[in-house]
């Protein structure tokens, strides 16, 4: 199982969402994030990937849930899900564009499939866990458990 990260930037009734321009995700808005290195913490992941993604950093990690993701393009995957505020100014890379939306206004039609089911959690601080079932890009199923600390 590949692990991975992502990383919401909530602040000022926005979220921060980067467009993918390459690798897994290609084509999509999505969270900041990508694999976890083998010598690598969740944590240590999520401010790397920051880095790399929109040459600025994050602070305040919170990890608020856990998603396993089955037979996305063949692949399986457990994500782990946090949420940060932004430390510095988001500026494009070679593998993302930057862009700020309204909380009612996600672009969810440009988005993962699944997204739509679980991203209200992390924009309301709710810890989760879920589990997804794809068949390549096709979400089929999902099961999804929240709590509040």
């Amino acid at each position: 199982m590949i692990r991975a990260v992502v990383v919401h930037i909530i602040e000022n009734g926005k979220i921060l969402l980067h467009y993918k321009k390459r690798g897994h995700g290609a084509g999509k808005w999505n969270g900041l994030g990508g694999k976890i290195g083998d010598e690598e913490t969740p944590e240590e992941c999520a401010i790397r990937e920051a880095n790399e993604e929109m040459n600025a950093g994050v602070k305040n990690l919170k990890m608020l849930g856990r998603i396993k993701f089955y037979d996305v393009k063949g692949e399986d995957w457990l994500v782990y899900v946090f949420r940060a505020n932004l430390d510095g100014m988001p500026t494009e890379s070679e593998e993302s564009k930057p862009g700020w939306f309204p909380l009612n206004q996600l672009p969810y039609e440009d988005m993962w499939e699944d997204d739509r089911y679980w991203l209200s959690l992390v924009i309301n601080n709710i810890n989760f866990s879920a589990k997804f079932w794809f068949d390549g890009e096709t979400m089929k199923k999902f099961e999804i458990e929240a709590w509040k600390d």
